[in-house]
């Protein structure tokens, strides 16, 4: 199907002109009655169907036999009934023409071998009469632009409106996309639209996110993504999305084994690597979220508040203990708590003592002269603080206080009138929904906790940061791909020994230490001689991968008679290992370093070729101070996430030592990711481990590669 054509088919099932309801029902506890029910409470203006044999009429509705018996053009029909009807149900929407069909039915791919079978049946009905299908298991969905409400929801349910707004919300659970609405309702939020797709036996996310991309009423876009059936074509659409102007946020199900497992059993979608996923998801600038209750909120936050012009956060409450917990939080947050400069202290003259006069603010300090002699005295001092051009962002922790409807009315007005995020948390629980109730009546949003409101400001600085460091995907540069090939011609599948993977990296213009495989005493000798004294001796086999395991490592090899000795006690040391041969030992120039480093790359099968780095060496397991990108990431990119890792600093002089050249470093990681670009997914993975990091000497000691052939 063209573009065009998609656009066309999902608009008809989106803003359609005519639905009907097949199954349809007097009893509202009944999907074919709830949905009817909810199509007529908010008064969906275009012409509605009831199908059912039984009944002349459904909830008023004229009933109809079957949907070809309608005799009129019908964009939509809502598939209510038992599976085993589903597929005479089908039939009888192609021969009515139908553009659209809803499956809220289940028991299909989710539920074993014989439904996927039966749901393969119905797409192949749907397909050669050329219409789309949502689903089936999935609760249904709703365009409030449109007034069309399919979704069988509680909240929907229990609302007296259909609330519009411009986040689009596409979920691949139904009870999740319910209980997502609800929270949105009860915060205030509306939604452009909202759709529950289930199996995606045909239509599936990517298809409803790159409507979301053009939609003018959807500004942000948010989804709950459990399996991805194109991650092609889903990483294409985050950069359009980009490209767009448009935030993009998710929840990715499967993070762990048991929540992989879940998903399998859920809707039948293969979940992927998390890690390669979530890597992907924020070098295109998007956010990932941990919980789907706070998708809702940050999804609105975003719609709602300025962007913050820094990540120096003031901390603004009515308790001094709140302000000083807040403050904590914001600095464990990856944020600073801002301070506020000479001119502004100034400008609170008329408006409070001098020693009140910084941040973190605490209201209940102020004597209540000040306070009350300005009406919008509270208004004007939250103002005058956010102004200071070292404050990028606010968060006003409003605990138990007197007029907590008047701090909330204050903080909806700093928003409007400073060009800088006043988050606003209500600390208050219940009696602060006086509070709460004017944040929704403004279209703002209250945080639960100091926690979140953090947790979104860092989530929104990061995708900045992504924003500003992207740029577009860059062809593989390091060397010609005949050069490669070359080198690689002569690997058989599995793992490629350190001298071979060596060679393969020097190639690209990667700095390795010098060596070369002894298969003699005489022979390493010879080699240690050439390349100098001391030298490092390693166990040459194609069946021992971590050499170090085993002792399978030297350094520090001063003479002659130590490189004999060691050359013995290495192949006595293989000799102990069952199975494995000894191919030689290698004897390599030694390296010294101030910062050992892992840098490699391996073959994800949803996303190609991914790059990881960071610290380590043989502690990379214990430590986990590493980073993962696309492996197409440029060097900003690099250098972003390399200054992120929690040891950056011993590459900055730490105590002492010389800086590392960061651009040789930074150099050395792109041209990695590079090299695995060009040879896909045949480098099924790769490392240098450790690159020795010694002021201007950054050099790969050590390394490894799996090659698959095919």
């Amino acid at each position: 199907m063209s573009a065009m054509d998609q656009d066309q088919a999902l608009t008809a099932i989106l803003d359609p002109r005519s639905v009907a309801i097949v199954g349809a029902s007097d009893d509202t506890a009944k999907w074919g009655g709830s949905i009817l029910a909810l199509l007529r409470k908010f008064h969906y203006a275009g012409a509605v169907y009831a199908v059912n044999p039984r009944s002349a009429s459904v909830q008023g509705v004229a009933s109809f036999a079957s949907v070809e018996a309608i005799g009129q053009p019908v964009d939509v029909a809502v598939l209510a009934v038992p599976h085993e009807r589903a597929v005479a149900a089908m039939q009888d929407c192609v021969r009515a023409g139908v553009k659209g069909v809803l499956m809220v039915t289940s028991q299909f791919a989710e539920a074993g071998e014989e439904g996927r079978a039966l749901q393969d049946e119905l797409v192949a009905i749907a397909r050669a009469g050329g219409v789309r299908i949502i689903g089936p298991n999935c609760m249904g969905y709703f365009n409030s632009h449109a007034d069309l409400c399919l979704l069988n929801s509680q909240a929907l349910m229990r609302s007296d409106v259909l609330t519009r707004g411009r986040i689009a919300l596409i979920s691949q659970s139904g009870a999740l996309a319910g209980a997502m609405l609800a929270r949105a309702c009860d915060l205030g939020v509306g939604l452009s639209f909202c759709v529950s797709l289930g199996n995606q036996a045909d239509l599936e996310v990517c298809d409803f996110f790159e409507y979301a991309i053009a939609d003018p009423h959807s500004q942000v876009i948010a989804l709950y993504v459990e399996g991805l059936k194109d991650p092609s074509r889903f990483r294409s659409l985050l950069l359009q999305a980009r490209a767009a102007g448009k935030p993009v946020l998710l929840v990715k199900a499967g993070r762990t084994d048991a929540g992989t497992r879940a998903v399998q059993s859920h809707t039948a979608s293969m979940a992927g690597s998390y890690q390669s996923f979530a890597a992907v998801v924020r070098s295109a600038g998007a956010v990932v979220v941990d919980d789907y209750l706070d998708l809702v909120v940050h999804a609105a936050a975003w719609s709602t508040l300025p962007a913050p012009s820094s990540a120096k956060v003031a901390v603004m409450s009515g308790s001094g203990g709140g302000g000083a917990v807040a403050c904590d939080q914001v600095a464990e947050g990856q944020l600073q708590v801002a301070s506020l400069g000479s001119a502004t202290v100034q400008a609170l003259e008329p408006l409070m003592p001098q020693s009140c006069a910084h941040v973190p603010f605490d209201l209940g300090a102020v004597p209540g002269s000040y306070r009350s002699a300005r009406a919008n005295w509270l208004q004007d001092v939250l103002v005058t603080m956010m102004a200071d051009p070292e404050v990028g962002a606010g968060i006003y922790v409003m605990t138990t206080q007197p007029d907590m409807a008047g701090a909330a009315a204050a903080v909806q007005a700093v928003n409007r009138l400073s060009g800088k995020p006043l988050l606003f948390v209500n600390a208050a629980s219940s009696s602060g929904a006086e509070a709460e109730a004017v944040m929704r009546a403004h279209a703002q949003v209250s945080f639960a906790s100091v926690e979140q409101a953090v947790r979104f400001l860092s989530d929104r600085l990061a995708a900045q940061r992504e924003h500003a460091l992207a740029a577009p995907p860059q062809a593989p540069q390091p060397v010609a791909s005949g050069q490669l090939e070359a080198i690689t011609r002569t690997f058989d599948d599995g793992l490629i020994a350190e001298h071979q993977a060596k060679q393969l990296f020097a190639a690209v213009g990667i700095p390795v230490t010098r060596g070369e495989v002894a298969d003699s005493a005489d022979a390493a000798v010879r080699v240690a001689a050439a390349i100098g004294y001391p030298v490092v001796m390693k166990v040459v086999s194609a069946q021992i991968s971590h050499k170090s395991d085993i002792g399978g490592v030297v350094v520090g090899v001063a003479d002659e008679a130590g490189v004999r000795r060691h050359f013995a006690a290495l192949q006595a040391a293989v000799a102990k290992v069952p199975g494995a041969g000894f191919d030689g030992c290698l004897v390599q120039q030694m390296a010294r370093a101030d910062a050992e480093l892992l840098v490699g790359t391996h073959w994800d099968e949803q996303f190609g070729p991914m790059l990881m780095f960071g610290f380590g060496g043989t502690l990379v397991e214990l430590q986990r101070d590493t980073a993962l990108l696309p492996a197409t990431a440029n060097q900003a990119q690099i250098g972003e996430a390399l200054s992120r890792l929690r040891l950056y600093p011993l590459l900055t002089g730490f105590r002492g030592r010389p800086a590392a050249d960061l651009v040789k470093l930074v150099d050395l990681i792109w041209r990695m990711g590079q090299m695995a670009v060009q040879l896909g997914a045949r480098l099924a993975e790769c490392e240098a481990n450790p690159v020795m990091v010694q002021g201007a000497s950054v050099l790969v000691a050590d390394a490894r590669a799996v090659w698959r052939k095919s």
